[in-house]
């Protein structure tokens, strides 16, 4: 039966038994009707369910599970009640074991598809679970708020959608930002702050953020549309009040129409803009813009891991790219002569020189700016090794080709998002060997995964 007519038997509301064939690579499980594809949560591979279907594409469905109908051994039962609903988590319903077969096989296959890595199967050396406990690891979160009827509620975005389910418990951030969460929207009920309602422009609280530190410190920000809030003093008096922990709380002001949570005007109610935290032993300010790797302990194993990829000698002169707050630079410098950081944040350019007298580290200096123009102001250094870290949209090409053009020796990959390292490994390939990869699961319960590449010139 061809597509045309497959589509004409999927229609919304219809209901059909199929069996999980595979998952993508958000960890949605994949099945066929007479050869159609329809997607479903909640799933894993070799059940069977009863499903739904809630959306026609021209090539692919969506479906809600009714039933299941053949459980997989490896299904458990998500500790979060909201599971379902929130788009927080997409792997809680799967044994943490089977969790990593997920992620390692899509890693591995996302290289092989997009990166034309055929070799992968040789040079990937597995994933980097954790120890024990995989929750309450995130030690910065981002709650939106919103108002329904005449309370303002505040939670997370229910999957592809800004409707917000309403926090009650969540299983992967802090408790205690749980409960400063829930207490700022009893407050801003209590004196009147409507949340933000994004269909109608509507009230003034948009976001709040929260960053905790490996000290149990916290940092608090309100985001909001206006710097004119009900009662504001009495807000911050009655956080820090009802929690000595916070050890600062920040206004910012966002009154663009925007998906980027963040303005360009802060102010500070109490406190600093800072937060120290610590990691492998060294210690790193913090302000409320600063990129910091979400989770603490598998953060020291991915810094290791990249260390052991590198394997630096002392007179090696290392480039390290997209440098943040200079985590990743610090905490090999001792290893090396020389790093020279770069990053187009000026905050963390600032925040990365503070962090480099903290520690004692001489040897290291920090440029701002896009790395792809500032590495041509430095060639007349001759970098040994590069370490890159970038966004989740991977790196620029001019800096791809810059990396070739000057004939640096080793390149130290570590991504968030392998399909663009993937994109990435294939524009260097023609000069590069992809030595080692390995993935670390910085995010257990979500689909997303880290990874780090080693790549030598040929």
């Amino acid at each position: 039966m061809n597509d045309n007519s497959s589509k004409l038997i999927l229609e919304v509301g219809k209901k059909y038994t199929a069996e999980c064939v595979d998952l993508n690579h958000d960890g949605m499980g994949v099945f066929k009707v007479n050869g159609f594809t329809i997607f479903a949560l909640n799933s894993i591979i070799g059940e069977v369910a009863l499903l739904e279907i809630e959306k026609v594409n021209s090539n692919y469905a969506q479906a809600k599970i009714l039933e299941i109908k053949k459980k997989s051994k490896d299904r458990v039962t998500p500790i979060c009640k909201q599971f379902l609903e929130c788009g927080g988590c997409d792997l809680m319903h799967m044994k943490y074991s089977k969790q990593l077969e997920f992620k390692e096989n899509m890693g591995k296959e996302t290289l092989r598809r997009i990166g034309d890595l055929q070799t992968v199967d040789k040079v990937c050396e597995g994933i980097i679970g954790t120890d024990n406990d995989n929750y309450h690891y995130r030690n910065k979160v981002q709650i939106p708020f919103s108002k329904i009827g005449k309370k303002t509620v505040c939670g997370f975005y229910k999957k592809k959608t800004h409707f917000i389910i309403p926090l009650e418990e969540c299983y992967i951030q802090p408790q205690t930002c749980n409960e400063i969460a829930k207490f700022v929207k009893n407050l801003a009920n209590e004196y009147g702050i409507d949340g933000y309602v994004e269909n109608q422009k509507t009230g003034i609280l948009k976001h709040l953020l929260i960053r905790k530190n490996s000290f149990n410190e916290y940092m608090v920000i309100l985001v909001t549309r206006s710097e004119k809030i009900n009662c504001l003093d009495e807000v911050v008096k009655k956080i820090t009040n009802r929690y000595p922990e916070v050890k600062s709380i920040l206004l910012n002001i966002q009154e663009k129409d925007t998906n980027v949570i963040l303005g360009s005007k802060t102010v500070v109610l109490y406190g600093k803009d800072e937060l120290i935290d610590e990691l492998l032993g060294y210690k790193f300010k913090l302000s409320h813009r600063s990129f910091f790797q979400i989770n603490h302990n598998q953060t020291e194993k991915l810094y290791l891991t990249v260390k052991e990829f590198a394997s630096f000698n002392k007179n090696d002169i290392v480039l390290d790219a997209y440098c943040g707050v200079g985590s990743i630079g610090i905490t090999l410098s001792q290893s090396v002569k020389k790093v020279c950081g770069i990053e187009v944040v000026p905050e963390a350019v600032e925040n990365a020189k503070e962090n480099a007298k903290i520690n004692g580290i001489n040897n290291i200096t920090f440029y701002t700016g896009k790395v792809e123009e500032v590495i041509s102001d430095l060639k007349d250094i001759n970098f040994d090794v590069v370490v890159v870290d970038p966004p989740r949209k991977g790196c620029d090409q001019s800096f791809i080709k810059t990396i070739i053009d000057n004939n640096i020796k080793k390149v130290v990959y570590v991504s968030c998002n392998v399909a663009t390292l993937a994109r990435d490994i294939k524009l260097l390939c023609d000069y590069y060997n992809v030595k080692r990869v390995k993935f670390v699961d910085m995010f257990p319960f979500s689909a997303d995964v880290e990874s780090v590449a080693l790549l030598e010139r040929k």
